[in-house]
């Protein structure tokens, strides 16, 4: 019974002990934190302390971190936050126990409730000072801060002005541009490429275009650890491998990991090779874009630079407010002296609209007196910028940069002697070529046509590197003028010894000048009455002197060269001779180029005869009658110039006995008719120079050129006949350019065998020329790239190939411009099959006033395919410019100007219409639309049967218009033809929106201009203004066009019929108060 009872009780005392387990556990907790509150409090206070060692070690970290200027980590901070938090809580818990003992007598009347609440507490907030002392041992306390952007201290506080802002809009264009990866700024020294990238990179950041946006200046000699470096701070990269390699991989590694970045590469001098400093881009990385700046043209290049832009100097206005605001000058002129007002814009003019020399000059004459702006201005006028406070610093070294990395001393000379003329002058590439042959400048060449070529090398990379612009005049170029002034101020150092003195009008030689060791000078003496006959110059070796011709014309005494025996290159430019030479030019004997260019008028030119080292002589423009024979003894005469000299006699065997002449330019020269004979004398004396390579010459008749003459050797020339020509490039291209001749005067002169090497040819008013491809070179002129006839009363084809008459099997392969002129006759350009690859290379077509042309093209359409200059005027017989098929051809073209055609009804006609031997495809639909891809310019004008730009096409696009002119066009009520085109809609695609240039953009213009003419409908009711539409449906949404359009005098038919449907739905908005008709509201 007992073994019963206890199965009975077992299964139910079991669950009831389990039940006890359980609930004594929490029991004995609670009974824990009434009788050991005691010892609770005291672990939380060993715990406490323990985290307050663990807080103040980590404070020590943390201040040392922001003494290097280091990131506290955000989790640093909220641990803190929480650790005094919960310290403070801890201390109220421990100061709460302490008050305990004392409320109950120290234990004899013990509060039960308050101890319980003691020991909890004090249990959980040790666990909680536990973990927040765990929580620290595996986190990074500071980070490395990235740099931050330095704004241009230079150029704080200025503001942008309108050329820089749209260059700088263009280059955020560009930035957000996925086909671009690497981005070029250039531009000269002090220009304000660095000032442009800081500005890129503030609107980059504030855009958010870029996740990062970091830069480093690569400088003249790169570093690339310190470029690394440099990025790797602004990342906040430490770097802890040694090798170059090593850290570039860190740092393409900490790039990648980046998923759209902005790397800003300031102030690049050669290609820079990004992978080898850990800079990935392109496939390497698409989100990375690469902005660069550079001073050279050719860096941005060889960087492979996708999009480049150019930064030029301010504008005149731009400038001015530029040294207003860095001078403290007031806008308010009542307090200024006039005379004071005069002499500071002339003192900004003098900065020369650089940036750089603006601010500096500026700058250091703030708060001046008149006299310190007048003294300011004569040390800028005589090139002495160094004299004033911080220029040189500022100014000078900036450009001195430049000169310095030239790594040649020869283009460094080259560079220093265009220093020798006056401010703003065209500097003639050719006296360069001269200079520097007289002065033995150059190593291991042969020839001056070696020479000539380096120096044009020299040139191209000067002007890539900002050092040189383009000049105004053809062979020219220029220097701006603090480049200038930096150019003669490194001249004027004793190493270079150069004197220039070009400026001013001199009116006697400078008396502290007059027996210094010079190597070269370089002075104008306009105002002078006399020249001096006591200069010493023992070591001087090039002298320029310029005179202006018309006032003063000092005497040149007869002693002058007398103490300069060195003398290697002498050029007088308007310096007036009268007479004969000076004697002491005899004394001259290390002479080696001579250049008397516009010296008046010459009796005797013999003496020269003596200076048997001479190399280059030119009389350019002084005017002699004859060259003496003892011209002959030059035996290393290499060029002679006698252009524009009107020279009318060369003494026979003075040519033959220049054994190593090369060169021979002789202008306008053998015009008397009586002398034929001899002149075709003295050519044949050409014959047996070896040496002989480039011919100028200007005849007044084909007949002058000898029959048998051939020149083995030439390799250059420019031959004209008739009207004169100038001549200032010495590059020569080849040129032939004849007038007033006959057929038979080209096949008996001689000058027929220079056709197969002539690349220019110019043809006016021949008679009995045909067929010039037959007629002229039937090996179809291979080397001929420009073309120009005119005036051929005979010709009615530029290359015929019908049956009987004899093809070649190329004809004009490589001609790039072809420009026909009043030929009555002509019937076709090409008649019959052409040869394969004729016109291939075909750019420019001109026809003007070609009364009988009825077509352009027959057969295959080669003349098409590379065109981008069309022009077609007074063709009166043209009825179209092409069928459907050939404008499909015309992909290239990016200019068309078709004026005064009376016929012309259309510019693309339908198939059918066409000529049925004109080769086509017969699949095209003729409703699909024409693209024009590269249309810029399209200018129609006085076209009186013109009705449509197109017939039987379902549109035409236009991607690349920015110009459209339209000009006494009387019929003309549509595009197109159809019923479906009006002027304006959807199906005429036209520009997107594109960059406008400041000159348009001051004229008003936006991005495409549009302008209608017409004759006034109602000239009495004719309004003198003009009526200007803006266009403004946005181009992006729906392929519109959007610009301004100008209806002069009132177009009124046009305007009504497409009014409805283009224009009012674009937002026409009525500028002045005038109708349609021209009639005012």
């Amino acid at each position: 019974m007992a073994t019963g009872l206890v199965g009975f009780v077992g299964p139910i005392v079991g669950p009831i002990a389990g039940i006890g387990q359980f609930l004594m556990a929490p029991v004995g907790r609670h009974f824990g934190y009434l009788f050991s509150h005691k010892s609770k409090v005291k672990n939380l206070n060993d715990e406490v302390k323990k985290l307050d060692e663990k807080r103040g070690a980590m404070q020590l970290a943390v201040d040392e971190a922001e003494r290097n200027v280091k990131v506290i980590g955000p989790d640093v901070k909220g641990w803190l936050e929480r650790v005094d938090k919960c310290s403070e809580e801890a201390r109220e818990i421990i100061k709460d126990e302490v008050e305990e003992n004392k409320g109950c007598l120290y234990g004899w009347c013990p509060n039960l409730p308050l101890r319980y609440s003691l020991g909890k507490k004090a249990t959980n907030k040790a666990k909680e000072v536990a973990k927040l002392y765990e929580e620290r041992k595996l986190t990074e306390v500071a980070y490395n801060k990235p740099s931050p952007w330095i704004e241009s201290t230079s150029t704080e506080g200025i503001k942008v002005f309108e050329s820089r802002r749209l260059i700088t809009n263009d280059v955020m264009e560009a930035l957000k541009d996925d086909r671009f990866h690497l981005i070029a700024i250039c531009g000269m020294g002090g220009v304000g490429k660095t000032t442009m990238v800081k500005e890129v990179a503030k609107r980059a950041n504030k855009e958010k275009l870029f996740d990062e946006v970091v830069m480093a200046v690569v400088s003249q000699i790169p570093d690339k650890r310190k470029i690394q470096g440099e990025i790797g701070d602004k990342l906040g990269l430490k770097f802890e491998e040694e090798t170059e390699l090593g850290r570039a991989n860190r740092l393409r590694e900490r790039l990648k990991d980046t998923k759209r970045i902005l790397v800003i590469l300031d102030d690049v001098w050669e290609r820079l090779e990004l992978n080898d400093i850990g800079i990935p881009f392109g496939d390497g990385h698409r989100g990375c874009k690469i902005l660069l700046t550079s001073r050279y043209d050719n860096v941005c290049n060889d960087m492979n630079a996708q999009k480049k832009f150019t930064v030029e100097v301010l504008t005149e206005e731009e400038a001015w407010n530029l040294f207003e605001e860095m001078a403290g000058i007031s806008n308010d002129t009542s307090h200024t002296s006039t005379d004071l007002y005069i002499t500071q814009k002339k003192v900004a003019d003098e900065c020369g609209r650089l940036p750089i020399a603006i601010v500096t000059v500026a700058r250091a004459l703030i708060d001046k007196d008149e006299q310190s702006w007048n003294s300011a201005l004569l040390q800028l006028r005589k090139s002495m910028i160094k004299n004033i406070r911080n220029v040189e610093k500022e100014v000078f070294k900036s450009l001195e940069l430049s000169y310095d990395f030239l790594e040649r001393r020869e283009i460094k000379e080259c560079f220093l002697l265009c220093s020798l003329y006056a401010e703003d002058f065209n500097i003639p590439v050719e006296d360069i070529v001269r200079y520097g042959v007289g002065i033995e400048l150059f190593e291991a060449i042969d020839s001056v046509k070696e020479a000539r070529d380096r120096v044009h090398d020299f040139v191209d990379d000067l002007k890539k590197g900002y050092l040189l612009m383009d000049g105004e005049l053809e062979g020219c170029v220029k220097m701006h003028d603090v480049v200038r002034d930096v150019a003669i101020s490194i001249a004027s150092r004793e190493e270079h010894s150069f004197m220039v003195r070009c400026d001013e009008a001199l009116k006697e030689w400078p008396e502290k000048e007059r027996q210094k060791n010079y190597a070269v000078i370089s002075l104008r003496c306009t105002g002078m009455s006399k020249l001096p006959d006591n200069l010493e110059f023992p070591k001087l070796h090039l002298l320029r002197l310029e005179d202006n011709y018309a006032s003063y014309r000092p005497n040149l005494p007869d002693s002058f060269y007398g103490g300069m025996k060195e003398l290697k290159a002498l050029s007088m430019l308007n310096v007036y001779i009268e007479g004969s030479l000076p004697t002491s030019l005899r004394w001259l004997t290390n002479l080696r180029s001579l250049s008397l260019y516009e010296c008046g008028l010459i009796n005797d030119v013999s003496a020269i005869g003596a200076l048997e080292n001479l190399e280059i002589l030119s009389f350019k423009g002084t005017k002699f009658e004859e060259l003496p024979k003892e011209i002959g003894r030059l035996s290393h005469l290499k060029l002679l110039d006698l252009l524009r000299c009107v020279v009318k006699r060369i003494c026979p065997g003075v040519l033959s006995s220049l054994s190593k002449l090369e060169e021979l330019y002789l202008g306008y020269s053998f015009d008397d008719e009586n002398r034929i004979e001899e002149a075709k004398a003295t050519f044949t004396e050409l014959c047996g120079l070896s040496n002989f390579t480039t011919l100028v010459i200007h005849l007044r008749h084909v007949a002058y050129w000898p029959r048998d003459l051939v020149l083995t050797n030439l390799k250059a020339f420019a031959i004209t006949t008739g009207f004169p020509r100038g001549c200032r490039d010495y590059q020569l291209q080849n040129q032939l350019s004849l007038e007033d001749l006959h057929e038979s005067d080209l096949m008996e002169s001689g000058v027929k065998n220079l056709f197969k090497i002539t690349k220019i040819l110019q043809i006016t008013r021949a008679v009995g020329v045909r067929n010039v491809g037959y007629d002229l070179a039937r090996d179809g002129f291979k080397k001929l790239t420009e073309l120009f006839l005119e005036d051929c009363q005979d010709l009615e084809y530029v290359i015929e190939t019908t049956d009987g008459v004899p093809v070649p099997q190329i004809a004009f392969p490589v001609l790039q411009s072809l420009c026909l002129h009043h030929l009555g006759k002509l019937k076709e350009i090409c008649h019959g099959q052409l040869p394969e690859e004729t016109f291939i290379a075909l750019k420019e077509l001109q026809l003007v006033d070609l009364p009988t042309l009825t077509h352009l093209w027959k057969g295959p359409t080669q003349l098409a395919r590379n065109l981008t200059s069309l022009k077609l005027n007074r063709c009166d017989k043209l009825e179209r410019m092409s069928s459907l098929s050939i404008a499909r051809d015309l992909m290239q073209l990016q200019k068309l100007h078709v004026s005064q055609c009376r016929k012309m009804e259309v510019l693309i006609s339908s198939e059918e219409e066409g000529d049925q031997n004109e080769i086509a495809s017969t699949t095209i639909e003729t409703t699909d639309k024409i693209v024009f891809p590269k249309l810029k310019v399209l200018y129609l004008q006085d076209l009186a049967s013109f009705t449509a730009m197109c017939k039987a096409t379902n549109g035409i696009e236009l991607p690349q218009l920015n110009e459209l002119t339209l000009f006494q066009m009387s019929k003309l009520n549509s595009f197109c033809n159809t019923s479906i085109q009006p002027l304006f809609n959807k199906n005429i695609q036209a520009p997107e929106r594109r960059h406008i240039g400041e000159k348009e953009r001051r004229r008003g213009l936006t991005d495409t201009t549009l302008l209608l003419f017409d004759h006034p409908t109602n000239p009495a009711n004719t309004s003198a203004g003009e009526i200007e539409i803006n266009i403004e449906r946005a181009c992006s949404s729906n392929g519109g066009w959007e610009g301004t359009c100008e209806v002069r005098d009132g177009l009124e038919r046009l305007i009504k019929v497409e009014m409805g449907e283009g224009l009012v739905g674009m937002g026409v908005q009525w500028k002045n108060e005038v109708d349609l008709a021209g009639r005012g509201r």
